[in-house]
């Protein structure tokens, strides 16, 4: 009964192994495939884009904001400059 036991424990060890390395395989190959790849790398070239574009706003937004803080500290009240 232990052989028994034993055996049909290795064979459905086997098969679980058999089948998870096939899925493996196929995702991976699936991953691989030129239009795959193609894929994966516009989109990583467009989220770049758009983060590059958003970090430009940020930093305009605050050079603005800078630039106003300056010119307010360089007109004094009843001075008639801008």
């Amino acid at each position: 009964m232990r052989r028994v036991f034993w055996m049909l424990f290795g064979i459905g060890m086997g098969a679980a192994v058999g089948v998870g390395v096939m899925r493996w395989t196929r995702r991976t190959a699936e991953r691989l495939t030129p239009a795959s790849v193609s894929q994966r790398a516009f989109e990583f070239a467009r989220d770049w884009r758009e983060r590059l574009a958003d970090a430009l706003e940020e930093g305009r937004a605050a050079m603005a904001e800078r630039e106003a803080e300056l010119r307010a500290q360089l007109v004094e009240p009843g001075d008639g400059a801008r």
